[in-house]
């Protein structure tokens, strides 16, 4: 069995991406329905996934992405003939591997069903204007729209952000490894792949690591949100999620700057691992808060949601890593306030995690 090594990689993760993909969904000034009914969301997400058209929606970008890696060791794992071929082109001799380049790009399934497109702005336009009126939050976005074409103009990074919505949201990628064995002999594989990884929202800070020693934070200009989900409720949950995360971030990056500089981090495994800490920490605060409104603005607008649906979202959110503060930080909303929670995670993100704890 091949395994990754940190020795291997650390060179290769230059670049960390945190996680933390034609109709106006929120444009600003809209007004949306108050009273409208959105149950009929209920059928249309739980139609059977569409996995094609593929369309790009951006170029390929040099970056070490884990899940791909992965996806590479995992192809070779079940290629014993293909190991065996390289080992003999070699001549023999003890097997070693390094992974020397890797590339993504998005890829996503636009939603070109209409009634279906236009169902799920309109649900996009009424929960982001009801969060935002709850919280006394101002709006972060420019546009929020349905993809329908491939590799979409995307604005640079400013003080508003572009909302992009799709259907079904996969990344490619393409891996070199060299194989080599002690005789210095070496064989560069190439693979190339597609993964539907099942993230239903997406807003990245890149982390990079200058070439004068200082680490760079840069958000991306858009956000990502799929409309399809095997729970509906976590589909529907997309829109105001990201958007608290979108605007949260900002606090969030400060409180990981401080913790860079107060410990001296300069490796990309000890950056990643206080970068990773904070993502959990801020999809606490994140997913308290969703947990604290949402289920009221459900309750009025997709009358037929079943209670038992938010149960299993967070079931099965206890999988992944990010969401290991989740159950604490709903707890946390509760007991504070989610007017109180937000104010103090705004104010000190630290100062929330420490209460978290």
């Amino acid at each position: 069995m091949l395994k990754s090594t940190k020795t291997l990689l650390v060179a290769q993760a230059a670049l960390l991406v945190l996680s933390l993909s034609m109709l106006s969904c929120a444009p600003r000034g809209d007004n949306p329905q108050p009273s409208k009914d959105f149950s009929r969301l209920l059928e249309l997400i739980e139609l059977e996934d569409r996995e094609s058209p593929l369309y790009v929606l951006d170029d390929f970008q040099d970056a070490f992405d884990e899940e791909s890696h992965n996806a590479g060791i995992d192809y070779m794992n079940n290629q014993p003939a293909l190991l065996r071929r390289i080992k003999k082109d070699l001549g023999g001799g003890d097997l070693r591997w390094k992974l020397d380049h890797l590339s993504k790009r998005l890829l996503f399934v636009p939603e070109k069903r209409g009634e279906y497109a236009r169902l799920f702005e309109d649900y996009c336009r009424n929960v982001i204007h009801y969060l935002l009126k709850k919280t006394s939050l101002e709006n972060p976005y420019e546009e929020i729209r349905t993809l329908i074409h491939e590799r979409p103009e995307i604005h640079s990074p400013g003080s508003e952000i572009n909302a992009f919505v799709v259907h079904n949201l996969a990344s490619e990628f393409v891996a070199t490894y060299v194989f080599s064995n002690q005789h210095h002999k070496k064989i560069r594989l190439r693979l190339k792949g597609q993964i539907f990884n099942g993230e239903l929202g997406s807003y990245t800070t890149n982390i990079t690591f200058r070439d004068d020693g200082k680490i760079q934070f840069n958000r991306n200009a858009y956000t990502l949100w799929q409309n399809s989900a095997d729970n509906p409720y976590t589909a529907l949950m997309v829109p105001a999620e990201e958007t608290l995360h979108i605007i949260l971030r900002e606090h969030t990056e400060r409180v990981m700057k401080s913790v860079i500089k107060k410990n001296a981090l300069r490796t990309s495994d000890e950056v990643s691992a206080a970068a990773q800490d904070w993502i959990a920490v801020e999809e606490a605060i994140v997913g308290g808060l969703v947990h604290a409104l949402l289920p009221g603005y459900l309750r009025k607008h997709v009358k037929q949601l079943s209670s038992s649906l938010i149960k299993k979202d967070l079931e099965a959110k206890k999988a992944f890593e990010r969401y290991r503060y989740l159950r604490k930080g709903i707890s946390l909303v509760e007991k504070l306030g989610y007017k109180r929670a937000l104010k103090t995670y705004m104010a000190d993100p630290m100062a929330f995690k420490k209460r978290l704890m």
